[in-house]
């Protein structure tokens, strides 16, 4: 075998090798992105149950968030 022939093998090897990482960390990415979709659903869901049984609440805790973030924004400036 000469140096071109090794050469090219070696670049064949390495291609094909961070191909199949590609795919492996694709299909990781799209798991983890299904899960995070099913999890923000039920919190959602949760959160619209909340909202219908206690409106006053949530809208007390609305007022009571956003208050807080206005403080923490203008400590910020």
């Amino acid at each position: 075998m000469d140096a071109a022939h090794l050469k090219e093998n070696l670049q064949e090897n390495l291609a094909a090798g961070i191909g199949r990482a590609q795919e492996r960390m694709e299909e990781r990415v799209r798991r983890g992105a299904d899960q995070a979709q099913s999890m923000f659903a039920s919190v959602n869901e949760e959160f619209g149950s909340f909202v219908r049984e206690s409106p006053m609440i949530a809208l007390g805790g609305a007022f009571a968030a956003g208050y807080l973030i206005a403080k923490v924004a203008r400590a910020f400036k």
